[in-house]
């Protein structure tokens, strides 16, 4: 399983993109979140417009989905004829039903298929088995579990993790943690949250999707938690890439 961080910013980072995270294995190609940033870090990168096969949205918020309507009608004017899945909670589908119809306008329809997939509906997705974990937040978030032959990854979207999303994190190899701020927070992750964790031994959290203003702190407290616990965290960073297993316990 290969890892790439597209994007490790929150909705308001001016110098990062919005948090995104492109997992592939066995010629699948799965995208985790589109803000509206997120589809010209992937033009920079020089992908195919036949490259995803599926794009999965944790939940609605604008830094989460507004950049799927560049995404497809970029994909449209560039001759993609494979079928795309979206995977989305079915009364989210709607409002991304709209982000769709203005990727393809004035034309009727998009030039390929998409296939929508509802979350929890299927156990599978290309390679990989998966679960999904709702947390509280200010819009129904679903954390992603996805196991496959090289291990298991967390995603956790937006929010704080419910005893069950806390649990599945507990059980993955590479674990992504938004974590917003430093104290607890009722919506958000926070890295006093993220600490209490359970954690795989020989496992890595990267933290993502935190407010700017404390990323130095962070920083500081990771350094230390390191050293003190012998866990290891990372501070996500664009462009950073994983592959599971894991052999180094770090970003190349």
């Amino acid at each position: 399983m290969q890892l790439e961080l597209i994007g490790s910013g929150d909705a308001y980072d001016g110098t990062r993109t919005n948090a995104a995270l492109l997992v592939s294995a066995a010629h699948f190609s799965l995208l985790i979140d589109c803000g509206p940033t997120v589809p010209a870090a992937l033009f920079r990168r020089g992908g195919s417009p036949e490259e995803l096969d599926a794009v999965y949205l944790t939940h609605n918020h604008p830094d989460h989905v507004l950049g799927l309507t560049t995404l497809l009608n970029w994909m449209a004017s560039q001759g993609r004829s494979k079928p795309l899945q979206l995977i989305c909670q079915p009364e989210q589908q709607p409002r991304l039903q709209q982000l769709v119809a203005h990727a393809h306008w004035p034309e009727p329809a998009l030039p390929f298929a998409l296939r929508w997939i509802h979350a929890g509906d299927a156990l599978s997705l290309g390679p990989w088995q998966w679960a999904f974990y709702p947390t509280r937040h200010a819009v129904p978030n679903h954390s992603l579990l996805l196991i496959g032959a090289g291990g298991r990854l967390f995603y956790s979207g937006d929010g704080a993790l419910s005893a069950e999303g806390a649990a599945a994190a507990a059980s993955a190899d590479l674990l992504f943690l938004e974590c917003e701020y430093l104290a607890p927070h009722p919506s958000h992750g926070s890295w006093r949250a993220c600490q209490q964790l359970a954690r795989q031994p020989g496992s890595l959290a990267v933290l993502y999707h935190l407010d700017p203003a404390c990323r130095m702190a962070l920083a500081h407290e990771l350094a230390t938690a390191t050293q003190q616990d012998a866990v290891c965290w990372q501070l996500a960073e664009d462009g950073l890439r994983w592959q599971l297993p894991l052999s180094t316990g770090g970003a190349n």
